[in-house]
């Protein structure tokens, strides 16, 4: 057994957990057990949103460290439920590199949801909460066309931008100018309620979520950096529809 190729393997499968959204806590004891399965001692691995670091002691005795840096962030549960199927299914069965590497392409190979489902799930979510927070049908049926727009922007745009905080920004300004129009349009009739409906697209609430979570369970450094840069987002978002609003005089409101 290669263990460098197989804290490697493991790695991998520890980096798109923690990218599908998975709390830091859990990804730790993973990549712990996981390695454990093999024979390792003395495994530790620390954890914080963008890095990951494991050191272990193979079986031999050899004392090895990997780095892995995270620069990506795309929550996807069902993948995320799979993963962790397979490190129980590592811990329980200890397969050989090979077919380690196999289960784990196969993971990664799982069809995503077709287009207009996520196209569908964001118009009703936005006009779902149009529509909540005290917006008539009108309001629903003009934020989802909003929602529709902001999906379309984020793919869009995510394609080229790699930074998070700008890409927000630049999404929340664009939504803003399109909540307005849909105003001047007449198909809305309450632009706050619109615009609500399109923000929640936009908040960062599992990210925020997890990093109360997680420094309830200890791991402050985690917790503060997620929190941190949840409240970045959210400024993000608030700064780019203000900025909307100021260039076009306030729109309807």
């Amino acid at each position: 057994m290669d263990y460098n190729k197989l804290l490697q393997a493991i790695l991998d499968i520890a980096e798109e957990m923690l990218v599908c959204g998975a709390e830091v806590s859990r990804v730790e004891d993973s990549i712990e057990r996981m390695c454990s399965a093999y024979g390792c001692t003395r495994v530790n691995a620390f954890i914080i949103t963008s890095n990951i670091q494991v050191t272990m002691e193979d079986p031999d005795g050899s004392i090895i460290t990997q780095i892995r840096r995270i620069v990506r962030n795309s929550v996807d549960f069902d993948k995320l439920d799979y993963l962790n199927d397979l490190s129980r299914y590592i811990c329980a069965n200890k397969p050989q590199l090979p077919q380690l590497r196999e289960k784990y392409e196969k993971v990664m190979a799982r069809k995503n949801y077709p287009v207009w489902v996520s196209y569908l799930g964001a118009a009703l979510i936005a006009g779902g909460f149009a529509v909540f927070f005290g917006g008539n049908a009108m309001d629903g049926i003009a934020s989802a066309i909003l929602g529709t727009a902001i999906l379309a922007m984020m793919r869009f745009l995510g394609k080229y931008e790699t930074n998070q905080l700008a890409m927000v920004f630049v999404i929340s300004f664009l939504s803003g100018l399109c909540a307005i129009l849909l105003m001047k349009l007449g198909i809305g009739v309450h632009q706050d309620k619109l615009m609500i409906g399109g923000i929640m697209l936009l908040i960062p609430g599992i990210a925020m979520t997890n990093s109360i979570r997680d420094m309830l369970i200890g791991d402050i450094v985690t917790g503060m950096l997620r929190l941190t840069n949840s409240l970045l987002q959210a400024a993000a978002i608030a700064c780019g529809f203000a900025l909307s609003l100021m260039i076009t005089g306030g729109g309807a409101i």
